[in-house]
């Protein structure tokens, strides 16, 4: 697989075919959230490796989950991927992200072909939100994790994270800070990029790790139309929060109202 490319999200989410099925990447320091490289580009490299395995563009992803084991330390790391089953229009896939100190993620993904003149509607309606110009770009200065450097980020939806907000709700517009067309891989880094929404009902630092996640696409990627410096609307609410774990319930929409893909989190809050 090519490593020629500019964009920063792709060239970190490209991993090099060794052999058939077997690929090598390496996770670098300023892609870390914490101890480790944050789970949006770990997933990413993930299921552009599927995507490269499976070779199917007629079968986009329809539905990918991926569960995170270790950190993703700076270094290499093995990505496995396995054709489970290919049938007439559905194929089932799954990966594994490998470095020397054994698994760090593994993962599973549905590719499906489309099934034209099937059921369609949408109930669901994005939230009212100012137009991403109209909100202001995140200051440099902000104290975030490494790999957000590589975002622009325009918080609109909830609060803050550890302001002790009664609802546990974040968001806004978000885009990478280089100009990329939206693939697969990158909407699953975008889904990853805010802070969990639990962290707005938190006062006080505490940190918080993903420990699964599952995305369901709606449209096949890249979208006709979709500019490379297009800005998305990233939604997220959590419910429900217990035992040191919480949900995050999130959406990710364009500008102008298409819902891409929706995405369910499980959290890890840590702390007292």
């Amino acid at each position: 697989m090519r490593r020629d490319m500019t964009a920063a999200f792709v060239a970190a989410s490209t991993p090099e075919l060794l052999e058939p099925n077997v690929y090598r990447t390496r996770f670098h320091a300023d892609w870390y959230q914490g101890r480790g490289a944050y789970g949006g580009v770990v997933a990413g490299t993930a299921l552009r490796a599927l995507e490269h395995t499976l070779a199917d563009a007629a079968r986009p992803v329809r539905s990918f989950t991926m569960h995170f084991c270790s950190p993703a330390v700076e270094g290499e790391a093995r990505v496995l991927t396995r054709i489970e089953r290919a049938g007439k229009l559905v194929t089932h896939a799954t990966v594994r992200v490998e470095n020397d100190a054994g698994v760090v993620a593994v993962g599973s993904a549905t590719f499906g072909a489309s099934r034209g003149g099937a059921l369609e509607y949408l109930d669901l309606t994005p939230p009212k939100v100012p137009p991403p110009l109209d909100v202001p770009a995140t200051p440099d200065d902000v104290p975030m994790p490494d790999f957000c450097r590589h975002f622009e980020f325009r918080f609109c939806l909830g609060s803050a994270p550890y302001s002790g907000s009664d609802v546990a709700e974040t968001g806004g517009w978000l885009r990478p800070r280089q100009p990329t067309v939206l693939d697969a891989p990158l909407l699953v880094g975008l889904m990853d990029a805010y802070p969990p929404a639990a962290l707005s009902r938190v006062e006080g630092f505490r940190p918080a790790a993903t420990v699964d996640f599952t995305v369901h696409f709606f449209h096949p990627l890249p979208r006709p139309g979709l500019k490379p410096d297009a800005h998305f609307l990233r939604t997220g609410r959590s419910r429900q929060a217990g035992e040191g774990y919480a949900d995050d319930y999130q959406q990710l929409w364009t500008e102008d109202g298409v819902l891409l893909a929706q995405c369910r989190q499980l959290f890890v809050v840590m702390g007292g």
